[in-house]
């Protein structure tokens, strides 16, 4: 079961306990029910997790593991997820995020990104706007999504499960 196997792949409680960065959260980051793999903690951390990918801001990390501590999610999940946006996705993705932005809010500077000029970064103080828009929204759709998408799965895969119980048993 693919449980098992995040299991084994997630750090004990104990490592957790060493772990400095983690520190700043205080006691609170070791729950024991931020670490377990069930339904409402693994769900909880793919939204957290896809929301705060999808963030234009530093520190991703950092808020999904607060956001975890808070609404009671899956820390591990919720951090790993950060990783979708990463040096090779970041750049078309915030252009994506700033392709949506831009459909919501009117900016008159137009980026053009090709081969030879990707210069989105020196231009933020003109697309702040458009791409923190975009950003929201396509966080916020890739939250609603993952999260959906986890309990449709975990209800599937327990049912399945029960079938083959039953089958069993019988």
């Amino acid at each position: 079961m693919i449980k098992n196997v995040i299991k084994r792949l997630f750090p004990k409680l104990d490592k957790v306990k060493e772990e400095k960065i983690l520190k700043i959260f205080g006691p609170a980051v070791l729950q024991p029910n931020l670490w377990h793999i069930n339904k409402k903690s693994v769900s909880r951390g793919f939204a957290i997790g896809a929301f705060c990918a999808f963030l234009p801001i530093p520190g991703q990390m950092i808020i999904a593991a607060f956001l975890s501590i808070t609404f009671a999610a899956n820390i591990p999940i919720a951090v790993i997820l950060t990783w979708i946006t990463n040096p090779i996705t970041y750049a078309p993705i915030f252009y994506f995020a700033y392709k949506v932005g831009k459909i919501f809010i009117d900016s008159k500077i137009h980026v053009d990104v090709n081969e030879t000029n990707i210069d989105i970064l020196s231009n933020i103080i003109h697309i702040w706007q458009p791409l923190l828009i975009g950003s929201i929204i396509l966080a916020s759709v890739g939250s609603i999504i993952s999260y959906i998408i986890i309990r449709i799965y975990w209800r599937y895969y327990v049912l399945k499960i029960w079938s083959k119980r039953k089958k069993n048993t019988s």
